[in-house]
Formats: structure tokens, C-alpha cells, sequence
């Protein structure tokens, strides 16, 4: 009689082709979003699971794991959806327009923005969402803070703190020749 061992669970991964339907993206792609959501690579693919906590799913609240595979959608599609232009679309996420309460996005490029299906969904239905996640705008984007000068805007806020105000700096000032 042979004993069998208890299985080893085989952690679900998503393979590089998976990813690229599921962003939207060129398969060339993928690992560069992948490094940008500090998800790393095991064997021949990359773990679902560290992927939706980098996207804030809360996994204990999702009704089915498989509906969090559907690919997102892009402004494009969303604006189809909503039965408006890709521009009211885009304004409605980015706060500029006077219905702000569209669902958060995701960012993976400066013309790349992405939501969920279930998201857009519930949201036009008045639903509640099968999955809990954080609701704030994510951004993927490798090298942004290069590319926005928001690395230069905090060294100069630094600078800024450290300098001497211009009041203390001249009490160390001669005074001014009276003339």
C-alpha cells in the first residue's frame, strides 16, 4: 500500500501573455510594469496574489478570486460605457469635472489609464462591489518622478527648510550705509 503525500500547492501564476491582456499592454511590457509594482518573477510567470495587493484588493472580502482576472478596461472603453467621450471620461477621473465619483484608476503610462470592469460596473448599477479595494488612483509609471519633477519639487521644498529665512539671515548682515 502506498502512502500518499499531501499535495503541494502550486501558487497561481500569471503568465507573461496573461498580464499583457489583462493591462492592456505590449507582452514586452510586462515585466517593466511588473518591476514598477514591485512584483517579481517566479519560475515561468508572476503571482496573482502579490499582484492584487499591489493593486489594494483586499482578498479576504472578494466573493470569486477568477473575477479579479478580467482584463481592465481602458478610458476608451469606460467611455463607451458611460455613453460620453474619451475626454469627459478622462476629465470625470482626474476631478475636473463636476461628477467626480468615478471609481479610481490605475496608471500605467501617460496615456495609459486602466479600470476595473466590476468597478465601472457596480458603480453605474448603484451596486456594491464582490471585492473590497483601496480606492485611490495607482500609478505605475517607471522612472515618473524623473519624468514629473516630482523628485526636483521635494529637494527644492528640502533646500527650501534648511535655508535661512530672511529675517534670520539678516541679523547676520552688516547694516546698510547710511548715506
Amino acid at each position: 500500500m502506498r502512502h500518499s503525500e499531501p499535495a503541494i500547492e502550486k501558487p497561481d501564476l500569471a503568465t507573461v501573455e496573461e498580464l499583457a491582456k489583462f493591462f492592456q499592454v505590449d507582452r514586452t511590457a510586462v515585466p517593466v510594469v511588473m518591476s514598477a509594482m514591485g512584483v517579481p518573477k517566479r519560475g515561468r510567470g508572476y503571482p496573482w496574489i502579490r499582484i492584487w495587493r499591489a493593486l489594494g484588493f483586499d482578498l479576504k472580502t472578494a466573493e470569486n478570486l477568477e473575477d479579479l482576472n478580467i482584463p481592465l478596461l481602458n478610458l476608451k472603453q469606460v467611455a463607451a460605457k458611460l455613453g460620453e467621450s474619451a475626454k469627459t471620461t478622462r476629465r470625470r477621473s482626474n476631478g475636473e469635472h463636476r461628477d467626480k465619483s468615478i471609481p479610481a484608476y490605475i496608471e500605467l503610462g501617460p496615456r495609459k489609464r486602466l479600470f476595473f470592469p466590476a468597478e465601472i460596473k457596480s458603480w453605474l448599477l448603484g451596486e456594491q462591489l464582490p471585492f473590497g479595494r483601496e480606492q485611490k488612483n495607482l500609478s505605475f509609471i517607471p522612472g515618473q518622478a524623473k519624468r514629473t519633477g516630482a523628485a526636483k519639487e521635494a529637494r527644492r521644498e528640502a533646500e527650501a527648510a534648511l535655508s535661512p529665512s530672511p529675517s534670520a539671515a539678516a541679523l547676520f548682515m552688516a547694516p546698510p550705509k547710511s548715506g
